[in-house]
C-alpha cells in the first residue's frame, strides 16, 4: 500500500508528468535550449511545484476553508 501512495503522490506525479511535459514545451516553443537544459529547468519547475502541492495536500491553491465555506462554521 505504501508503494502505491508513493507512485500517487505529488512529487512522483511532478517528476513523471509535468517536468516531461514543460520540457516538450519549451522544446516546442524553440526556445534556444538544448533537450538535456529543457529537461533540467522542466525538472526544476516541476519539483518546485510538487514540493508546495505535498506541503500544501492539495494542487490547487486555494482550499476549501479558505474560500470562507459557511457550512463549517455550523
Amino acid at each position: 500500500m505504501k508503494l502505491i501512495g508513493l507512485l500517487l503522490s505529488p512529487i512522483a506525479f511532478s517528476i513523471g508528468f509535468l517536468a516531461p511535459l514543460l520540457a516538450q514545451v519549451m522544446l516546442a516553443m524553440n526556445t534556444e535550449l538544448s533537450m538535456p537544459i529543457a529537461y533540467g529547468t522542466g525538472l526544476a519547475i516541476s519539483i518546485s511545484f510538487g514540493i508546495v502541492a505535498q506541503s500544501r495536500g492539495s494542487w490547487l491553491w486555494v482550499k476549501d476553508h479558505e474560500l470562507g465555506n459557511e457550512s463549517d462554521h455550523e
